[in-house]
């Protein structure tokens, strides 16, 4: 029987000692299952711990359980500078772009969805 992690087991992505960017340290636990907006003036850190923490260990945690041929198909961020990360489930991180989308545009296109869908239909 698989032992579940407390951070799991209580609904939180726990993160401890994050110092990614501008981050000072921080430790924060985030509910899991709902929908979360960090908001704060410029230059708070909400990227840094949403892209920079977050969405980097997630990617890199997916990322060492294909091969290293697919690994070379996505653009792979830093380990982030962070004591530890509990409770963090698989991750797909949409930000803000400019530039408008063209009439053979979709959703998966735009939002660069259609190569992990792509990856994950390619090891089923």
């Amino acid at each position: 029987m698989r032992r579940i992690r407390a951070a799991e087991a209580d609904g939180f992505v726990r993160v401890k000692g994050a110092r990614e960017h501008n981050l000072k340290n921080i430790d924060v636990d985030i509910p899991r299952d709902a929908l979360v907006v960090f908001t704060g003036i410029s230059g708070s850190g909400k990227s840094s711990l949403a892209f920079g923490t977050l969405y980097a260990e997630a990617q890199r945690r997916y990322l060492e359980s294909v091969s290293p041929y697919a690994r070379r198909l996505f653009h792979q961020m830093p380990v982030p500078e962070v004591d530890e990360i509990a409770g963090l489930p698989p991750a797909v991180a949409l930000q803000q772009q400019r530039g408008s989308p063209t009439t053979r545009s979709s959703v998966g296109s735009v939002t660069t969805l259609s190569n992990l869908v792509r990856m994950l239909y390619s090891r089923a």
